[in-house]
C-alpha cells in the first residue's frame, strides 16, 4: 500500500512537473515570439521612415534642379546669348518635376504657359534692342522678362513651402496664357495656334 501510494505521488509530482515546464515554455515561446514581432515591426518602421526620407531627398532634388533652371534665366540678357538652351533646360527641370508629383493635377500646363511666356518675352527683348541703346533702355527692354523669371521662382518657392493649390496653378496659368496673347498683340506677332497638339491620356476608355 505504501509502495502503491508513493508511485502514485511520483507520478503527480512527475505531471505536475510536466505542467509546469509545459507552462514555462508556452509563456517563453510567447515571449520570443512577442520580440520577434516587435524587432519586426521596428524594421519595418525603419524601412518606411528610410522610404519617406529618400522621398523627400528626390522630391528636394527636383525642386532644386527647377528652381536652378528659372535662377539661371534671372539677370540673364537674351541679346547677349541664345536663351534657347536655358528654356530647354527649365522645361526638362519642370518634366522631372511634374513626373515627381504625379498628385499635382495641373502642374505641367501651368509651367508650360510659363515657359512660353519667358521665350515669347525673351523674343521681345531681341526685337526691342537697338544698337546705340543706352543702359536705361537696356534694362527697361528686359525689365518684363526679368520681373517674369522672379515671379516664376516666387511662386515655385511658395508652392514647395506650402504645398499645392491646384486653384492657385490654374490661375497662374491662364495669367500667363492671357499675358502672352497680349504680348503677340502689343508686337503685332501672329499667335501660333497651338490646338489639335495635346497629350494622350492612356488611362480613357477606348
Amino acid at each position: 500500500m505504501d509502495w502503491t501510494l508513493a508511485v502514485a505521488v511520483g507520478s503527480l509530482i512527475v505531471a505536475v512537473g510536466s505542467l509546469v515546464w509545459a507552462v514555462v515554455g508556452t509563456r517563453l515561446s510567447n515571449r520570443r515570439a512577442d520580440e520577434a514581432n516587435q524587432h519586426a515591426q521596428e524594421a519595418n518602421r525603419y524601412a518606411s521612415e528610410a522610404n519617406e526620407r529618400a522621398e523627400r531627398a528626390e522630391a528636394a532634388a527636383l525642386w532644386s534642379r527647377t528652381q536652378a533652371a528659372v535662377q539661371r534665366l534671372i539677370g540673364f540678357d537674351p541679346t547677349m546669348e541664345p536663351v534657347g538652351s536655358r528654356l530647354q533646360d527649365l522645361r526638362i527641370a519642370g518634366i522631372d518635376l511634374v513626373d515627381g508629383l504625379p498628385d499635382w493635377t495641373g502642374l505641367d500646363e501651368w509651367l508650360e504657359a510659363e515657359r512660353h511666356f519667358g521665350a515669347l518675352l525673351a523674343r521681345q527683348v531681341m526685337a526691342r534692342a537697338k544698337p546705340g541703346d543706352t543702359v536705361d533702355q537696356r534694362l527697361a527692354s528686359l525689365d518684363p522678362y526679368q520681373r517674369w523669371a522672379q515671379a516664376l521662382s516666387s511662386n515655385l518657392r511658395l508652392f514647395r513651402r506650402d504645398g499645392y493649390n491646384q486653384r492657385a496653378a490654374s490661375k497662374l496659368r491662364e495669367h500667363a496664357e492671357q499675358l502672352t496673347a497680349d504680348a503677340y498683340t502689343a508686337n503685332g506677332w501672329e499667335q501660333p495656334d497651338r490646338s489639335g497638339f495635346e497629350a494622350l491620356d492612356l488611362d480613357e476608355d477606348e
